[in-house]
């Protein structure tokens, strides 16, 4: 799986509609341990809170 397709897969599990903010094709270049490391969280986990949520888009904002 690809940097950009995990991207797209956390970003439809956090239910992101403004996905202005967030385009998967820039994380192309990213770390992609990292990239499945957030991956591998919000897949694990049932439900996000609203922290969680807020916490996952500054990780991936840390990324690009």
């Amino acid at each position: 799986m690809t940097n950009e397709q995990m991207i797209e897969a956390i970003l439809d599990k956090m239910n992101i509609i403004n996905r202005g903010a967030i385009k998967a094709e820039e994380y192309n270049q990213a770390d992609a341990t990292a990239v499945k490391e957030i991956y591998d969280y919000v897949m694990g986990r049932a439900s996000l809170s609203l922290s969680e949520v807020d916490g996952i888009v500054e990780e991936l904002g840390q990324l690009t």
